[in-house]
């Protein structure tokens, strides 16, 4: 058998049974074995202490968690675009603005069509500017698409997720946020609006 560097010691040995072998002797056998098991251990007490950590999660911080994911969504959507509200280029940070806000329209907080590109400033200093957004909407988008984002207050005025529905819906946005970021482009308006309706989908928030 050929000679090999002992995991432990990084000692060079040649191995006595089975080229498997990884260390040179019973001590670093046995350091290796303890350090296996610690490994182990410390890996299932990590998955445990998610667990017990998600099971005190209410239903307020899976809706945060699964917001998070969608404004993420939202952001690689509009990637490249501009402010929705004011037309101006966007910096390096922006924030998904939503045209009707969660605390007033919470029904529409996780669809794509009440969402898009927003600077910071217009955002959170702004109340979101709502006639800069309906303006902004029209100008990128058409009328046609405006009218249908505000039809959203009408077309889904109330939303009722379990907790359940809330952790699957987060998984399938992450999904969805790992694509975007493989993929790594910049749409046209056109694609935006056909990504937010694919997307919206796949989330299944929105029969």
């Amino acid at each position: 058998m050929k000679p090999k560097q002992c995991t432990i010691c990084n000692e060079w040995f040649t191995p006595r049974y089975k080229t498997t072998e990884k260390c040179c002797g019973v001590q670093c056998a046995i350091t290796h074995a303890t350090n296996l098991r610690e490994r182990k251990d410390k890996l299932n007490w990590q998955k445990e202490k998610k667990k017990r950590t998600d099971e005190l999660k209410t239903h307020s911080d899976w809706s945060k968690e699964l917001q998070i994911e969608v404004n993420t969504i939202v952001r690689l959507i509009d990637k490249g675009s501009v402010c929705v509200s004011s037309l101006k280029p966007l910096n390096d940070k922006y924030d998904a603005g939503h045209r009707f806000s969660v605390g007033a329209f919470p029904s529409i907080r996780f669809n794509l069509f009440n969402i898009h590109a927003q600077s910071v400033n217009q955002n959170q200093y702004l109340s979101g500017n709502p006639d800069g957004y309906d303006h902004g909407l029209s100008c990128i988008y058409g009328d046609k698409y405006l009218k249908e984002v505000h039809g959203l207050k009408t077309k889904y005025p109330i939303l009722k997720l379990s907790i359940p529905e809330l952790i699957h819906a987060k998984a399938r946005a992450k999904k969805i946020v790992k694509g975007l970021k493989e993929l790594n482009a910049t749409f046209t308006p056109e694609q935006r609006i056909e990504l937010r309706r694919k997307y919206n989908k796949i989330l299944n928030l929105y029969s």
